[in-house]
């Protein structure tokens, strides 16, 4: 009678593990079978139950099935597949994974002078978290957008919030969209990292962390693009969408220093401006104007914002520093 072939014995192998190999009994190769052949990592008398229990376990860490390493066919019983084989590539880099995972286990945390009680081990699973190869979100979105362009990678991004959300594969919070819109305004493609924000707080409208990453760059964008007035129009529209705290002082404050970094002084101003208007008792706020009036050439107005701000705030060591040297010039 052929043996019942179920989940629990899938056998598998890949980037961070090993699969053993069955012997072929005389004519059938049963599985399981009594003994085994071929095992050039795992002990060579490992109990066949325990041997099973691995592999189906690094079926799971890797979201993979027996085919991946072994010489078979999904249509087929297990008694049918070549299990002794070594043709297939994954099968050979998942025993270079296991050495690695038994190195890190007995060797390099072994060696560590306090360890918790019971010790924490490495597995599979640590990296791979359900899947072939263990990259992060935001490496995999950023490549295809390299490749493809932004339809390709929110069609990605779709795609694999629909299939592995809920799972421990990857980390379909607030961070990760964000992470990319930042890789991809690097790129200088800043209407396409807006876009991604714009889709982060779509899929997270409860996170002040969304709504904000996706203020600042519009209201960068709206200050660059289509002046003063527009960026304070957007602020004050945000504002009454967004929970307050997504608007809060310092999201103008980081505006203004990203249109700095990007040589838009004049802009900048405007945006520390407006931040001074909504916060008039707040010394950092002066700090910033008086920073950027510096970087657009206008001393005098640097000089009068950066008195401002130590007044307010006598222990500003930095606003005393730069009034210093900005009065110094002036003699």
């Amino acid at each position: 009678m052929r043996p019942i072939r179920t989940c629990s014995i899938l056998l598998l192998s890949l980037g961070a593990v090993t699969c053993a190999v069955v012997v072929p009994a005389s004519g059938q190769r049963p599985f399981p079978p009594d003994s085994f052949i071929n095992l050039k990592v795992l002990p060579k008398d490992i109990p066949r139950g325990e041997l099973i229990t691995l592999m189906a376990s690094f079926t799971r860490a890797l979201g993979v099935r027996c085919t991946f390493c072994h010489v078979g066919a999904e249509n087929l019983p297990l008694d049918a597949y070549d299990f002794p084989s070594d043709e297939k590539p994954t099968k050979r880099k998942a025993r270079a994974m296991l050495r690695m995972v038994q190195a890190i286990n007995d060797q390099h945390l072994s060696g560590l002078e306090q360890r918790v009680d019971p010790p924490v081990r490495v597995q599979c699973f640590t990296c791979h978290h359900g899947v072939r190869e263990p990259r992060p979100l935001q490496e995999i979105l950023l490549t295809t957008y390299r490749a493809a362009g932004l339809d390709s990678t929110v069609a990605a991004y779709r795609a694999l919030r629909a299939r592995y959300y809920g799972s421990a594969a990857y980390d379909f919070g607030e961070v990760a969209l964000a992470d990319v819109a930042g890789g991809v305004a690097r790129m200088d493609r800043f209407p396409d990292a807006l876009r991604l924000l714009e889709l982060n707080v779509e899929l997270n409208p409860a996170s002040v962390f969304a709504q904000r990453q996706y203020a600042q760059r519009a209201l960068e964008g709206a200050f660059v693009e289509r002046g003063a007035e527009a960026g304070a129009a957007l602020y004050r529209e945000l504002k009454a969408r967004y929970r307050a705290e997504a608007l809060a002082e310092e999201t103008l404050n980081t505006v203004g220093y990203a249109l700095l970094q990007r040589a838009h002084a004049r802009e900048a101003v405007a945006a520390f401006k407006l931040n001074v208007e909504l916060y008039p008792d707040s010394w950092n706020t002066y700090d910033s104007l008086g920073e950027g009036y510096l970087a657009a050439g206008d001393t005098v107005r640097a000089i009068a914002n950066y008195e401002r701000s130590v007044a307010l705030n006598p222990q500003n060591a930095g606003g005393r520093r730069r009034l210093q040297e900005l009065r110094a010039r002036k003699r």
